[in-house]
C-alpha cells in the first residue's frame, strides 16, 4: 500500500510541477507511517489591495483519511477570508484527492504571508500536519510611479479682502433691532392689559350685551325654554351683584330678596315672582312653554332697566347735591371775602 502511495505521490508531484507558478510550494510532507502529497497554488500570485484572489490547496490521502482544513479568523490581519472555504474531492481507490479553495483579500503591500495554520490529516490513530505557512502573495501598490518624494509647496493665502465696517456689524445690529421690537411689543401688551384692568365694563352695558347674545341663541325655539330662563336670571343676578351691596352670586333667592327688600331701586314683588318661577323651572324641572320663557326673559331685562334708571337718578341726585353744596360753599366763601374787604376799607376810630 505504501509503494502505491509513493508512486501516486511521484505522479502527483510531476503533474503539479508544470502548473505551479511563483506561489507554489511543492515539497511533500512525510509522515512516519505514510506519505501525504500536497500542493499549493495562489491565483493570481500578484494582486492589488482589496482584490480577491484564490488559494488552492490539494492533498492526496487514503480514502478513509479525514482532512481538517484551517481558517483565518482574525479580521484585522493583513490577509483575510472573503468566504468560507470550498472543499472538493475525487476518489481513485485506494487514494482520494481533496482540494480546498480559499477566497482571500490582502490589505497590505509587498510580499505577504497568508498565515494559514497547518492542515491536519487524520488516518486512524495517526495525525499528519500539512504545513501551509509557506503560502504567500505579492500585493503591488496602487500609488503613481513617481518615487522622487517631491512635496509641493503649500498654497499661498489670498490677498485679504477689505470688509466695510457695516458688513462686519450688521448681524449685531439685526439682533439689537429684534430685541428692541420684542421689548416694545412686551411693553405694549402689558400696557393694554393694565388699561383693560383699569377700565372695567359697566354692569348695565354688560347685562344688555348678554341679553342680546341670549336672544340670538333662540333656545326656546329649540326646546330649551328652561335653560333660556335660567340664563336670563343668571344675567340678572350678575347685574344685582354689581349694584346691590353684598349681593354675591353665592346667595340663594331668599337671601337676595332679603337684601333688596329695603332697596327703593329694586321692584321687589316682580323680582320675587320671577325668582320663584325660575327656581321652579331650574330645580323642580317645571315644564315651560317658549312664549312663557320669552316673557320671563323680558321681565328680567325690564328689572335690570328699572334698577339702572333708579341708579342713574340716585347718582344724578347725589351729583346735584354735591354741586349745590359746592356752590353754597363758594357763595359763603365769596361773602366772607366781601365782608373782609368792606371791613378793611372802613376808617379806624380817631383817624382824621
Amino acid at each position: 500500500m505504501f509503494n502505491v502511495l509513493g508512486a501516486l505521490a511521484a505522479v502527483t508531484t510531476a503533474g503539479f510541477a508544470g502548473a505551479q507558478t511563483r506561489g507554489i510550494v511543492p515539497p511533500p510532507v512525510t509522515a512516519p507511517v505514510y506519505h501525504v502529497q500536497s500542493g499549493i497554488v495562489v491565483r493570481p500570485d500578484t494582486v492589488r489591495i482589496g482584490d480577491t484572489f484564490e488559494l488552492i490547496i490539494t492533498v492526496v490521502v487514503p480514502t478513509s483519511a479525514r482532512v481538517e482544513w484551517p481558517s483565518l479568523d482574525d479580521t484585522t490581519a493583513a490577509v483575510v477570508m472573503r468566504a468560507p472555504v470550498q472543499i472538493d474531492g475525487v476518489e481513485r481507490a485506494p487514494n482520494r484527492r481533496e482540494t480546498a479553495t480559499y477566497a482571500l483579500s490582502a490589505w497590505g503591500i509587498g510580499d505577504l504571508p497568508i498565515g494559514l495554520p497547518d492542515a491536519i490529516v487524520r488516518y486512524g490513530e495517526t495525525m499528519v500536519h500539512v504545513p501551509l505557512a509557506a503560502a504567500h502573495v505579492f500585493v503591488k501598490t496602487v500609488l503613481p510611479g513617481d518615487t522622487t518624494l517631491h512635496k509641493p509647496k503649500p498654497a499661498k493665502n489670498l490677498f485679504p479682502r477689505a470688509v466695510p465696517w457695516w458688513e462686519r456689524w450688521w448681524p449685531a445690529a439685526v439682533v439689537l433691532a429684534a430685541l428692541a421690537i420684542l421689548w416694545w411689543l412686551y411693553r405694549r401688551g402689558k400696557t393694554a392689559v393694565a388699561r383693560r384692568r383699569a377700565t372695567p365694563i359697566d354692569a348695565f352695558a354688560r347685562a344688555m350685551h348678554d341679553f342680546g347674545r341670549l336672544d340670538r341663541l333662540s333656545l326656546p325655539d329649540a326646546g330649551e325654554g328652561g335653560r333660556f330662563v335660567a340664563l336670563a336670571v343668571e344675567i340678572l343676578r350678575v347685574y344685582l351683584a354689581a349694584r346691590v351691596p353684598h349681593g354675591t352670586l353665592s346667595r340663594t333667592s331668599a337671601e337676595l330678596l332679603l337684601l333688596t327688600e329695603d332697596d327703593a331701586r329694586v321692584p321687589a314683588p316682580i323680582l320675587a315672582a320671577l325668582l320663584a318661577e325660575s327656581d321652579a323651572v331650574k330645580f323642580a324641572r317645571r315644564d315651560i312653554t317658549g312664549a312663557r320663557a320669552h316673557e320671563l326673559a323680558r321681565e328680567a331685562r325690564a328689572i335690570v332697566e328699572v334698577i339702572e334708571r333708579a341708579e342713574l337718578a340716585r347718582r344724578a341726585a347725589i351729583e346735584a347735591v354735591r354741586v349745590a353744596n359746592e356752590r353754597a360753599e363758594e357763595r359763603t366763601a365769596q361773602a366772607t371775602d366781601d365782608e373782609a374787604r368792606s371791613r378793611s376799607r372802613r376808617p379806624r376810630a380817631g383817624a382824621r
